[in-house]
């Protein structure tokens, strides 16, 4: 008859090798293999650390950077301040403020009633998740001070489309239909205005529309 000794409470005790003995046997008999990858895993935790480090710092370089650009490109020494910006879009290019910088270029060059290179500023960050709506909207103004109102209307129009809750919809309404009006099209403006009451019934620009909308219905 086997010896059950072993066997108490009903419970059965292992005795067999635990797992830590396992991994113990295991790290002896492959040595190199568990320091080398040991090495990796020390290296990966250092480098993410330096980079997370190093980005850290190249970022709020780039944000004190802007923000002394826009400062001076404000106070009226454009050239210098252009210069700061295209130094954030060169040396910084992976920060979150590059695409401010390129913003702000566009918005000097709309001061200077350089509309044509604003629009090319502009462009640039339409894909931008933040910033996008806004240089939408921009490029449609620089079109439309440039003389090309119908490309403004078109851009316009495709604000509206991908932005309708956009805190600047009403404006861009309001924008399409005076280049309507412009255009010799009073019923699309009219239309376009009747949309800004309808959407927009508790803001300026409903008011503004109504005013609008009034003269035609005499």
């Amino acid at each position: 008859m086997p010896d059950t000794s072993w066997i108490a409470g009903g419970k059965i005790e292992h005795t067999g090798p635990s797992r830590y003995d396992l991994a113990l046997h295991w790290i002896k008999k492959n040595r190199e293999t568990f320091i080398g990858s040991l090495v990796i895993l020390v290296a990966a935790v250092i480098f993410g650390v330096y980079f997370f480090t190093h980005y850290r710092g190249l970022r709020d370089t780039a944000w004190k950077t802007l923000f002394m650009a826009q400062q001076i490109g404000y106070g009226g020494n454009i050239a210098q301040a252009q210069q700061q910006l295209d130094t954030i879009e060169k040396s910084y290019g992976s920060t979150t403020a590059a695409p401010y910088a390129t913003l702000t270029k566009g918005d000097i060059l709309y001061a200077q009633e350089k509309f044509k290179e604003a629009e090319a500023e502009y462009a640039k960050v339409l894909t931008n998740r933040d910033l996008g709506p806004f240089a939408a909207y921009n490029v449609g103004k620089s079109k439309e001070a440039a003389g090309d109102l119908a490309g403004a209307q078109v851009q316009y129009s495709d604000f509206i489309a991908k932005y309708p809750d956009h805190f600047m919809a009403p404006e861009a309404h309001a924008s399409l239909a005076r280049l309507q009006e412009l255009a010799g099209t009073p019923e699309l403006a009219r239309a376009t205005y009747e949309k800004i009451s309808l959407l927009y019934p508790e803001t300026t620009w409903a008011m503004l529309a109504k005013a609008r909308i009034a003269p035609a219905k005499k």
